[in-house]
């Protein structure tokens, strides 16, 4: 009877110190943890940022599509991302194979939500919720 006592105490506070050890985490393991979330969260809510590309030509919309960039990207770099482009100095000058043609005068000209652009892809920074529309017209 006392060696089953005995058993039974033993066995008893193994379970008991074995839950103890749960989480050993040191502060320093927490505030890293903390800070993994954080970034998560803001390259979550980074990526979430979107914008409308439309492309013309002559007026007409050839394609339509929505895309996700990171605060801070310029257009440049999220049309090389979605687009098959083509590029001189920051001005696109094709795009899927539309191309400029200089000796006719045909041209890449774009609106950022509907307002006539005046700089060039790679100055312009995208903001949540643009409409950026590009058109292949003659001048």
């Amino acid at each position: 009877m006392k060696k089953l006592l005995v058993v039974i105490v033993l066995l008893g506070g193994l379970f008991v110190t074995s839950g103890c050890q749960g989480n050993t985490r040191t502060s320093s393991e927490n505030t890293q943890n903390a800070q993994s979330v954080e970034s998560t969260e803001r390259s979550v809510d980074q990526k979430q940022l979107t914008a409308t590309i439309v492309i013309t030509n002559k007026g007409e919309e050839v394609t339509s599509k929505e895309v996700a960039f990171q605060e801070n990207e310029s257009l440049l770099k999220v049309m090389k991302e979605n687009f098959t482009i083509e590029e001189k100095d920051g001005f696109i000058t094709s795009i899927d194979g539309m191309s400029q043609d200089q000796k006719n005068n045909v041209f890449w000209v774009y609106t950022v939500n509907n307002e006539m652009s005046d700089k060039g892809a790679q100055e312009l920074f995208l903001k949540k919720a643009d409409t950026i529309t590009f058109n292949l017209q003659a001048f």
